[in-house]
């Protein structure tokens, strides 16, 4: 059978129109009772990459969260909230500032912490993944830096506990052998049901350092891979053109052929995003990984710390797996022979001040 995917506009964050969207998104797949069932303990698993505040655009809108939390205790089910953001700032100040602890007291919901880990594939992975009866993923829709697009496959990447996520982007800094990482671990906590946040979407140089684009949909289905594809189709790239999404459906793990998805509400002509900007750092990421650096090197194209935005917070520095950036009184810098090009620091600054950096030859190149 093909896997169902239903599309379904929604233009605000605004508490009655929301309920309705993820109502209908849910229904249109046989109702969210269908999957959770009462007495079980449910994952909510959003994208919160960092503690910034709904308004910019850079996690899953706690209002999103709050709504699917409300749903599944209609069905008689408990709701958990659990991530693991990317850098160093603690997962306690994350929620706390990105305004989950507060969503958290208000509707009664546990917010997860990492206690004890459980290593598989030798990727330590936070145990309270593996303690609960359903996952559902709610990932931002935002391109990446690394991955060209981040969907629900590279959403579950949170499940990896701390720091080690950055590790990891050392052992593996080539974009296809990482790509592989982000399917094992997706492999290992997939989710049941996803409903991704496309009502105000990031485009351009994201995860983090993007532009908002109105887009006004929510996208959801059993099938991470299937999401993921039709979110790829929309903004006008080949799913298969995207290492996570082309790496999951040879691996058996989802559908990516569009022509095999049931498309459930809105059309996929009716929901095409016009306008949609990918990361520059696209066609260097898409070379085989000894060229990525020599590129890089030639057109002058990686992270680059804008002084006058930076305010010594020292995030970037006690994230970077290669040790490559210094942050003191003197100086805010990327030592550019020992950066593997990761963008973490890019990813992780809560002030924009890393920018990804051309020359006239890189924007020659159409970077």
């Amino acid at each position: 059978m093909k896997p169902k995917v239903s599309i379904v506009r929604c233009k605000t964050y605004e508490s009655q129109e929301l309920e309705i969207s993820v109502r209908k998104a849910f229904q249109l797949l046989g109702g969210l009772s269908s999957f959770v069932k009462k007495g079980e303990r449910v994952l909510l698993k959003p994208n919160i990459l960092s503690g910034r505040l709904p308004e910019h655009g850079v996690n899953t809108h706690i209002e999103v969260v709050r709504v699917v939390a409300n749903l599944v205790k209609e069905c008689g089910a408990t709701s958990l909230v659990g991530d693991n953001p990317g850098g160093s700032m603690g997962v306690k100040d994350v929620y706390e500032s990105s305004g989950f602890l507060s969503l958290a007291k208000e509707e009664g919901v546990e917010l997860k912490e990492v206690k004890n880990v459980k290593v598989i594939r030798g990727i330590p992975i936070a145990s309270y993944f593996f303690e609960c009866d359903k996952i559902i993923s709610l990932p931002k829709m935002k391109t990446h830096s690394l991955t060209t697009l981040t969907g629900a496959v590279k959403n579950m990447y949170g499940a990896v506990a701390g720091l080690n996520k950055s590790h990891l982007h050392k052992r593996f800094p080539n974009p296809e052998q990482f790509a592989n990482v982000l399917i094992d671990v997706f492999e290992t906590v997939r989710p049941q049901l996803v409903l991704m946040d496309g009502i105000i979407a990031m485009d351009g140089d994201g995860p983090a350092a993007g532009t908002l684009k109105d887009v006004g949909l929510l996208i959801a289905s059993q099938d991470s891979v299937a999401v993921d594809s039709v979110f790829s189709y929309l903004v006008g790239i080949n799913p298969l053109d995207i290492p996570t999404t082309k790496g999951a459906y040879r691996r058996g793990l989802g559908e990516a052929r569009i022509e095999n998805i049931e498309v459930m509400g809105k059309s996929l002509e009716e929901s095409f995003v016009r306008g949609f900007k990918v990361p520059g750092s696209r066609l260097i990421m898409s070379l085989p990984g000894p060229f990525v650096k020599i590129l890089a090197a030639l057109v002058k194209f990686g992270p680059w710390i804008d002084t006058k935005l930076c305010k010594k917070c020292k995030v970037c520095a006690e994230t970077c797996p290669a040790s490559a950036v210094t942050i003191n009184e003197k100086e805010s810098a990327i030592n550019y022979r020992k950066c593997i090009r990761c963008m973490c620091c890019h990813e992780v600054c809560p002030y924009k001040a890393v920018v990804l950096k051309r020359n006239l030859f890189a924007k020659a190149l159409g970077l």
